[in-house]
């Protein structure tokens, strides 16, 4: 027992055994002096808080291993805990208690040592370097992890401050904030050097720990060394990304600012969300006039389901789409722009290109072209109007004498035998029908119409006008497979092919010579097809036309079929003759070659498609009796009279009530009257106001009436669908009286 001073007041007798002081050299004196020991600093603050505070505490070997001088029998320190407690009034006093704890540290030690072997165990096979060091940073311990990653051995390192392990002068400051306890953010980072010489980045985390009044820490550095070149490589990639996209951005922004081209960016529902300058230059519009307004607004009204059709095209497909649309503008003039559009997210993104000048240069070589396809018609028949006007005169003197036998006949009352004058006559004039309808068809202009065609019967129908084509030095034979089949073609266009390829042929033989015309069947399948140039398996017809000329050269066999190419002199051929046919063959699906040798002749030849379908007879071939009417009331328009008292005859004949007059301004009384009509048969070319222009009156007083108009012009698809509107139909002159018989019947059906 002591008091507030350390003197003694109380001695047992198992610490006289543990000290070999008795308890009478003990009592009164003062702990130090009776153990003849300086007080642990520590045991002093323990008494001190005891009498002053009433504190209690204890005092452990493992933190304070020689508190009291106990050595054992063989000299040792005693292990010993002491535990210090306040006593009496007031606390006046203290009471330590000391135990001798030997067995117990002992155990502990076993206990510590076996852990301590485990420890050492998991941390000497961790990946991390994992050090200990004291509190000046002196190397107590290092892991074999340690040692591969800086080349050294433990006992070259060990005792030696950590900045000689880790190759540098000094240690930083935020390393040695690190190591004396101070919490971080974050790992520090720091850069070593390898027993070899080369750098290593470690990331180092410590904890500090102290032992016996010692401080030491436990420093973990692991090895970031590739992940730092991973890293250093990512940056260096996302520099480079970051300058390529920077440079495409710039680029793109240069081509949206400095393009010719339009640029817009729409939404789905057609609202722009974006121009470009050209759009505003060329559009003639400011862009916060363009942006929020409407793209379809800017197209010409009958363009616009053209874009909408694109949009939902665009919608179904990732690809770009191209397509052609005309813009309105301020000016009031049209512009054709080429698009090219594409679909993102819910925005539209198209770029235009102004392409006016290219559409009207196409246009005017489209009428140049067709022009000249006129003119060429025109040559064709100016070379054969000689030859016609002598086939014209005798069918004419077949007529006329016929007739005139028929007139004198019936003057003298000789009427036995007169139908084989009249059949005579209706012969000759059939066949100058005939004559007539074919130079109408070879003269007009027209796009391409195709129909199943007899090619056969074509080329039989033109043989005439062939042979007067080319004069008597030369000859034209035909030689045509009757099983060949029909052709999808443009009957007249094709007519006109063959009649330039005869006309060609003519001028290769200026001597004369022979000209072949033959047909025949082919069969093209996908293995020829590959080994031919132009052409797609499937069945065709063909149509040859060769000659004994003087043939062609290789180099100009090679460039035969180019536009504008020619061997004539200047002022006797375009060069456009035969580069016009080879379209006409492509239009039709169908091809066009030429084979020839110089000496030997050229045989040039079309493919036209085959097709099942039957081809109509022409109008006035069909020789069926008309059927009869029913009193229906018909008014004739035709200022020809003669024309004019045949079709009202006929009209009588079948059972039919007609009125007839000369012109338009004849019959506008009867269109306006109560009069009952159930047709109209007008022709077409009338004096004064045409028949198209009196049918559009005639609709006003009679919107029901039915109108069949008459013209001596070539009829064809395009002429049909611009002039005729509901129940309305077109004859052309000259036509059998049976051909008007069943017209007239079927319209008024």
């Amino acid at each position: 027992v002591l008091d507030g001073d350390e003197r003694i007041h109380a001695w047992n007798n198992c610490l006289a055994s543990l000290t070999g002081v008795d308890a009478a050299s003990a009592i009164g004196n003062l702990l130090s002096g009776a153990l003849a020991i300086e007080t642990p600093t520590r045991l002093q603050m323990a008494i001190r808080a005891a009498v002053e505070t009433g504190a209690s505490s204890t005092l452990s070997h493992a933190l304070h291993p020689a508190l009291l001088p106990l050595p054992d029998r063989l000299g040792r320190p005693v292990l010993h805990n002491v535990t210090v407690t306040p006593i009496g009034d007031e606390g006046a006093y203290c009471l330590l208690h000391v135990v001798d704890i030997t067995s117990t540290a002992t155990r502990e030690k076993v206990l510590r040592e076996r852990q301590n072997a485990r420890y050492d165990a998991v941390v000497d096979s961790a990946p991390d370097a994992i050090l200990t060091l004291d509190a000046d940073s002196v190397i107590q311990w290092i892991n074999r992890a340690a040692e591969r990653v800086f080349g050294l051995k433990s006992a070259e390192v060990i005792g030696k401050p950590l900045a000689a392990m880790l190759g540098v002068e000094d240690l930083s400051q935020t390393l040695r904030t690190l190591l004396q306890g101070v919490a971080l953010t974050r790992p520090v980072e720091i850069v070593a050097r390898h027993r070899a010489g080369h750098k290593i980045d470690l990331e180092v985390s410590a904890s500090r720990w102290a032992s016996q009044d010692r401080w030491f820490v436990t420093a973990i550095l692991r090895d970031i060394s590739a992940r730092k070149i991973a890293d250093r490589a990512l940056r260096r990639l996302n520099e480079t990304l970051e300058n390529v996209v920077a440079e495409r951005t710039a680029d793109r922004d240069r081509m949206w600012l400095l393009s010719s081209d339009l640029m817009i960016v729409t939404r789905r529902d057609g609202v722009i969300t974006a121009t470009n300058p050209a759009a505003n230059l060329q559009l003639d519009a400011a862009e916060d006039r363009l942006v929020g307004s409407n793209i379809r607004d800017l197209f010409l009204a009958e363009d616009r389901a053209l874009w909408d059709g694109e949009v939902a095209a665009l919608t179904e497909t990732s690809g770009a789409r191209r397509f052609e649309l005309r813009v309105q503008t301020v000016d009031g003039k049209p512009r054709w722009i080429d698009w090219n559009a594409v679909s993102a997210d819910d925005f539209i993104q198209a770029v235009g290109r102004d392409v006016t000048s290219e559409k009207e240069a196409e246009f005017a070589l489209q009428s140049a072209e067709e022009a000249l396809r006129q003119s060429q018609k025109m040559d064709a028949i100016g070379q054969l109007t000689g030859g016609i006007a002598h086939d014209f005169n005798n069918l004419l003197a077949g007529v006329i004498g016929a007739m005139e036998i028929v007139k004198r006949r019936l003057h003298t009352g000789r009427t036995e035998d007169l139908t084989r004058f009249t059949d005579a006559a209706i012969g000759s004039a059939n066949r100058a029908a005939a004559l007539t309808h074919r130079l109408l068809a070879f003269s007009r202009q027209q796009p391409l119409d195709p129909q199943p065609h007899d090619v056969n019967e074509i080329i039989v129908g033109m043989e005439d006008l062939l042979r007067r084509s080319v004069g008597e030095q030369i000859k034209v034979r035909t030689y045509l497979n009757p099983a060949i089949g029909l052709a999808a073609t443009d009957g007249n266009q094709l007519e006109n092919a063959i009649l330039n390829l005869v006309i060609n042929a003519r001028d290769a033989m200026p001597d004369g010579g022979v000209i072949d015309i033959m047909t025949s069947s082919i069969m093209i399948d996908k293995r020829q097809a590959a080994t031919m140039d132009g052409f797609e398996p499937g069945a065709y017809v063909s149509v040859s036309v060769k000659d004994t000329g003087t043939g062609m050269p290789p180099e100009v066999l090679a460039k035969a079929f180019d536009p504008f190419f020619t061997t004539k002199p200047i002022g006797k051929g375009t060069g456009l003759g035969l580069s016009m046919i080879y379209g006409f063959a492509k239009q039709s699906k169908g091809h066009a070659r030429i084979d020839s040798e110089v000496g030997r002749g050229t045989t040039v030849s079309l493919y036209l498609p085959k097709t099942q379908a039957s081809a109509a007879p022409p109008a006035w071939e069909m020789d069926q009796q008309a059927p009869r009417g029913k009193g229906e009331t018909v008014l004739v328009i035709e200022d020809d009279p003669s024309v004019r008292m045949l079709i009202t005859e006929v009209l009588h004949e079948l059972g039919y009530a007609a009125i007839e007059v000369g012109d338009s301004r004849g019959a506008l009384p009867i269109l306006s009257s109560d009069a009952r009509l159930d047709l109209i048969i007008s022709d077409v070319g009338l004096p004064g106001m045409d028949g198209k222009k009196l049918a559009e009156i005639a609709r006003q007083y009679r919107p029901d009436v039915r109108i069949l108009f008459v013209t001596g012009y070539a009829e064809h698809a395009k002429v049909r669908g611009d002039f005729l509107g509901k129940d309305m139909d077109m004859i052309t002159k000259p036509f059998t009286l049976d051909t008007l018989g069943f017209k007239v019947r079927e319209m008024l059906s």
